[in-house]
C-alpha cells in the first residue's frame, strides 16, 4: 500500500460565463454611473461579448451642436416635394448654412415638414442645374 504525500486534488469547477457588475460610487448605486460586463467563454475567449453603460438618475447627455456657417460663400441647394404624394410640387430651396445642419435640422424656413427632400448640392452651379432638371422658374 503506497501512501500519496501532499494535498489531496480537488475538482476545481471553471466558471465559463458570468456578470461583472461595476459601480463609480459603490455606496450610493442611483448617483454613479453602472457598468455591466458579460463573460461567456464559447462566445469570445479574450474577454467580455457585451458592455452596458447605465448612466445616473436624471442624467442627460449633451445635445450636439451642429455648426450654420456655410462653404465659404456657396450657397446651399435643396430640391424638395411639398409632400410623399406622386403629384406633389416640386420646389427649390437655397441655404447659406451648412450642408449638415440643413439634413439635420427638424424645421426649416419655407420648407413643410411633410417634405421629402429629393437632392442637395453646394455651389451656385446646382442652382442652374436643378432648374433646368426639374423644369423650375
Amino acid at each position: 500500500m503506497s501512501q500519496s504525500r501532499g494535498r489531496p486534488s480537488e475538482q476545481i469547477e471553471k466558471v465559463t460565463k458570468y456578470i461583472q457588475l461595476c459601480k463609480e460610487i459603490p455606496s450610493k448605486p442611483e448617483l454613479g454611473w453602472q457598468s455591466k460586463f458579460y463573460f461567456d467563454e464559447k462566445i469570445s475567449k479574450n474577454g467580455a461579448y457585451k458592455v452596458e453603460h447605465t448612466p445616473p438618475k436624471g442624467h442627460r447627455f449633451k445635445s450636439p451642436k451642429i455648426e450654420q456657417r456655410a462653404y465659404g460663400k456657396m450657397p446651399v441647394v435643396m430640391v424638395f416635394k411639398t409632400s410623399n404624394r406622386s403629384n406633389a410640387k416640386t420646389k427649390i430651396k437655397v441655404f447659406n448654412q451648412s450642408i449638415d445642419y440643413i439634413i439635420s435640422s427638424k424645421k426649416l424656413p419655407g420648407v413643410p415638414e411633410k417634405a421629402e427632400i429629393v437632392e442637395l448640392g453646394v455651389g451656385k452651379s446646382f442652382i442652374s442645374k436643378y432648374k433646368k432638371k426639374y423644369n423650375l422658374t
